[in-house]
């Protein structure tokens, strides 16, 4: 019967039956490790689903506070998990059962709240409490997402289920954008259930673009700013939205299409945000440290730069492409030779021009190799310390040739390619990488850009490739032009078969060939530190050189830049 008594004295005080049971309870979790206190909170939240009752009114108050306190113990095994990308298979099975299972123990607590009835006695007692309830299961719910994309897989269909019901019931009762802080714990960050349901939407957005582990709780943590200057609408505007989600459907985001109209559509544009991103990325490469700017403890400013020149030249893609409908694709089954990044895109295509030179005997120079001249001026005879000097040249030439990889091509379009690609050899993909590729040695390479990325596996990417251009011609350029020129057309002729021997180089560029709006223009793909609008180089070919002065700028990758060019003067 004591025993009996002890049970039934000990379940009165529960941490949920009244909040003053709950920061008693909260303040004796301090005397234990983070692991414990996880495990104490989670045996509680299940005791709590198991419980048959009605909820009380004090409880949703008392599991806000209980919540409260395990966000602590949460950041510890998030770290330890982020920390450690290799860790056995075992300890990272347990620590992501642990971390999601708790996350969706929780989303059901705080729902058997929120599903209530608005009209009955205890809802309109705890209502004041309702909306930081709901934003808390979307931030949980968000982190399931985001757990699931620690491992590359694809979110269940029921979470963005869960996520738009809650969200669509925060606009109904009126709150959706209400201003509060999630956790006491984070001081200075203000969010609102509007705040986390678009963290969770533009999370996914770069859940496929093959970011490591840590780079993703990255993405998440600086979104907790960001999503404060997005704005979800009701009324498409085609002006200023560019992704769009249906409230009914059980999957995320999508760009907007023309059939996404009405009303089970959200909209919402990301011109402010991606301002954001910019004024960080020039902060950081102005000085300033990412804990000024309020990042983690382990950002640090080169890792910062480089993901934030990511994410930068993504959404930005994604607002030029918002209404861009994809050309219909047909499955094929190749192999492609890839190689990657504007110099060694500029050495192979270089080898083409060349190649395609040599083939026509009008336009071939002859070829001196100034180390047999001197040879034959000195002693009247190639020497074999020269012959072995130029076999040497030949097989190093051989060697740095070769340094493409194969990709497996299982579709085609008109304008591009899907590849699907090889995990271990291309941690370096990330959509708006440049890319060359070609079907057959005899083949010339195409200049393409990466637009898209999804894992298939452990072992395997899905990549979406655009060409931009299947005739580039390689140029260098430098900066010494005359200060007076006369406006030139130029023609992709103009720039075959290109020779810098005489040149002094400060650049290197691809010239491609493109048409807008059904008019040719001349256009340059070069490294973005050689970009400055109105810039004037001299670029030059085999016999002639051109003075061309840089223009509007088509596309921004992390290390590149296609600027159009306009040509002042022209000279054998």
């Amino acid at each position: 019967m004591r025993d009996l008594l002890n049970n039934l004295f000990a379940r009165d005080k529960s941490p949920l039956s009244s909040p003053k049971a709950a920061a008693a309870w909260c303040a004796r979790l301090q005397e234990v490790d983070s692991q414990a206190q996880r495990e104490r909170v989670a045996a509680v939240v299940r005791e709590f689903l198991q419980t048959q009752r009605p909820v009380a009114p004090d409880q949703l108050q008392s599991l806000l506070l209980v919540d409260e306190e395990a966000q602590t113990a949460l950041e510890t095994i998030r770290d330890q998990y982020v920390a450690n990308p290799r860790m056995a298979k075992n300890i990272e099975q347990k620590l992501f059962e642990d971390i999601v299972g708790f996350a969706e123990s929780m989303v059901q607590a705080y729902g058997r709240f929120v599903l209530l009835e608005t009209s009955t006695p205890e809802k309109m007692v705890w209502r004041p409490y309702l909306p930081q309830a709901i934003a808390r299961s979307l931030h949980y719910l968000a982190i399931i997402a985001k757990w699931h994309y620690f491992r590359f897989d694809k979110v269940p269909g029921k979470l963005w289920s869960q996520a738009h019901s809650l969200y669509r019931l925060s606009e109904i009762e009126g709150f959706d954008s209400n201003p509060f802080a999630l956790y006491g714990q984070k001081e200075g960050r203000v969010s609102s259930c509007a705040d986390e349901y678009i963290q969770l939407l533009m999370l996914n957005t770069v859940s496929a673009n093959n970011l490591s582990v840590r780079q993703m709780d990255w993405v998440d943590d600086w979104l907790d700013v960001w999503s404060h200057d997005v704005q979800i609408s009701r009324r498409f505007l085609p002006d200023r939205h560019h992704y769009c989600v249906n409230l009914t459907d059980k999957q995320g985001p999508e760009k907007v299409r023309d059939d996404a109209h009405g009303e089970p559509y959200r909209y919402w544009g990301i011109f402010e945000m991606l301002n954001g991103v910019q004024e960080w990325l020039r902060r950081l490469e102005a000085g300033s440290t990412p804990q000024s700017l309020g990042m983690k403890a382990d950002c640090r400013s080169a890792a910062c730069i480089e993901l934030l020149k990511h994410l930068e030249v993504y959404w930005s893609m994604s607002i030029r492409n918002a209404q861009v409908q994809r050309s219909h694709r047909h499955n094929v089954s190749k192999t492609a030779d890839v190689v990657h990044g504007l110099d060694r895109l500029f050495k192979h295509v270089r080898a083409d021009n060349e190649k395609y030179a040599a083939a026509q005997p009008d336009k071939a120079k002859e070829v001196v190799d100034y180390d047999e001249v001197l040879d034959m001026r000195l002693y009247g005879f190639v020497s074999s310390r020269t012959r072995n000097k130029q076999a040497q040249s030949a097989q190093h030439a051989v060697q740095v040739a070769k340094d493409w990889q194969s990709w497996n091509i299982e579709n085609e379009s008109e304008g591009g390619y899907g590849a699907i690609l090889p995990i271990a050899n291309n941690e370096w993909a990330r959509p708006g990488e440049l890319v060359g590729m070609r079907f057959a040695p005899e083949e010339s390479w195409r200049v393409c850009v990466l637009r898209r990325l999804s894992r298939l596996n452990e072992f395997e990417v899905y990549g979406g490739v655009q060409v931009l251009s299947a005739t580039p011609v390689a140029v260098q350029m430098r900066t010494d032009a005359p200060a007076h020129h006369q406006h030139a057309t130029l023609a992709l002729g103009d720039f075959e078969a290109i020779d810098g021997s005489a040149l002094q180089t400060t650049g290197t560029a691809l010239y491609v060939p493109h048409e807008i709006d059904g008019t040719s223009v001349n256009t340059l793909l070069l490294h973005s530190a050689d970009f400055a609008a109105g810039r004037i180089y001299q670029v030059q070919a085999r016999d002639r050189r051109f003075t061309v002065s840089l223009g509007a700028q088509l596309e921004k990758g992390v290390d590149w830049i296609w600027v159009t060019v306009t040509v002042l003067s022209q000279s054998s």
